[in-house]
């Protein structure tokens, strides 16, 4: 027998040659720097003034941060270059070549040392917001990354947020004022390692991984915390959809708890999306009667949503459901019960009259003999 050569379906997508920034390593971190202000003593002169005067108190101790661009568009040059007249990071010396630790694995490396500087302000303000004095100071921190970083390529740094926080409880003044303040600033960096190439691809979206190639530095080995975000319930909310079904066509003969001696059949389509178009009609025929007239059917015309229960027991599929429907042309209330599984399908119908809530009639569990049903829990 001949081999035949099958080619692949063609794809609506093309080669191209494009020349772009290929991007070697990105990673994002946040560095935290603490740091120790001393207001001059004219500052200290203000803010004991602000002090003396009730209506003025409290003081509050306010930092604002230079505020970051957006990271896209990536075409910004100011921004990708990292240069900001209020804040910048940049590469300091060369960089050396490392062996470090990823996934349990040694891989090889460039480690390189960037510097964060921005300019921050620190005010006082008096309880009307009114500014009671205000200090500029430069905060800088230096942070080593190790990155794929080959020859040829280039680091590109950039700030995408910064923030600060006051340490101690000097936030809200009331009293005497500190001799200093305290501060943690945190810069939110975006470094990546780039080199222009020409390709030939097929893309999708990346993300940045974090800054994770372990270095024997204790200095440097110092992970920042992460965030655990409480457990949800997932099998309490949000509330799944499940769609439950049972179809089928089966026979079999009634059970003690019937009083006649007969066969029940039924025929029945359920769908817990569409219970306005499920249908159930059922047929009993007395086996010990030859005039028939203790034969009847029965056709149901409404389903109860709220009574619909399926799950699944001993090896079985099992569906209750009850509703309204005729007998012969008398209304009456219906219970039905479906089981699908371990080779036998059963299923029991119960009648009930509407006024005084009593069962005028009930199959008991009917082995199916002939026929099948099918129940589907979703």
């Amino acid at each position: 027998m001949g081999s035949k050569l099958i080619s692949k379906p063609k794809s609506r997508l093309k080669d191209e040659c494009i020349r772009v920034p290929k991007v070697y390593d990105w990673v994002t971190d946040k560095i935290g720097t603490k740091l120790k202000l001393q207001f001059t003593e004219a500052q200290l002169e203000d803010i004991e003034c602000a002090l003396a005067d009730p209506s003025r108190r409290p003081l509050r101790v306010v930092v604002k941060t230079p505020k970051t661009p957006p990271l896209f568009p990536l075409d910004n040059s100011e921004v990708k270059k990292g240069e900001h007249k209020d804040f910048f990071c940049e590469q300091v010396g060369g960089k050396q070549s490392v062996e470090g630790h990823l996934y349990g694995q040694e891989v090889s490396a460039q480690l390189v040392t960037i510097l964060f500087t921005a300019t921050i302000t620190v005010l006082v303000v008096d309880r009307e917001g009114e500014v009671v004095t205000k200090l500029k100071t430069d905060v800088s921190a230096l942070e080593p990354f190790a990155l794929c970083y080959p020859k040829g390529t280039d680091l590109l740094c950039r700030v995408s947020k910064i923030s600060a926080r006051i340490l101690d409880n000097a936030v809200i003044l009331n009293g005497p004022f500190p001799p200093f303040i305290r501060l943690k600033v945190f810069f939110c960096a975006d470094i990546q390692v780039e080199a222009e190439v020409k390709l030939s691809v097929q893309a999708k979206f990346c993300k940045p991984r974090g800054n994770d190639i372990r270095v024997d530095d204790p200095d440097y080995d110092d992970p920042c915390p992460t965030p655990d975000f409480p457990e949800e319930c997932d099998d309490i909310f949000p509330r799944k959809h499940h769609t439950v079904s049972a179809r089928g066509e089966a026979s079999g003969p009634v059970t003690d708890e019937c009083e006649y001696d007969g066969r029940a059949a039924i025929k029945v389509a359920i769908d817990s999306d569409d219970l306005d178009e499920s249908s159930l009609k059922f047929k009993y025929k007395d086996l010990d009667d030859d005039k028939h007239d203790k034969d009847f059917t029965f056709e149901a015309d409404r389903f109860d949503p709220s009574s619909l229960d399926a799950f699944e027991k001993n090896g079985y599929s099992i569906l209750k459901i009850s509703g309204v429907g005729h007998a012969d042309d008398k209304e009456v209330g219906f219970e039905l019960d479906l089981a699908d599984g371990n080779g036998q399908d059963k299923f029991s119908l119960k009648l009930i009259n509407k006024k005084s809530r009593k069962v005028t009639f009930a199959t008991g569990l009917v082995e199916v003999d002939e026929g099948n049903i099918k129940i589907n829990l979703g």
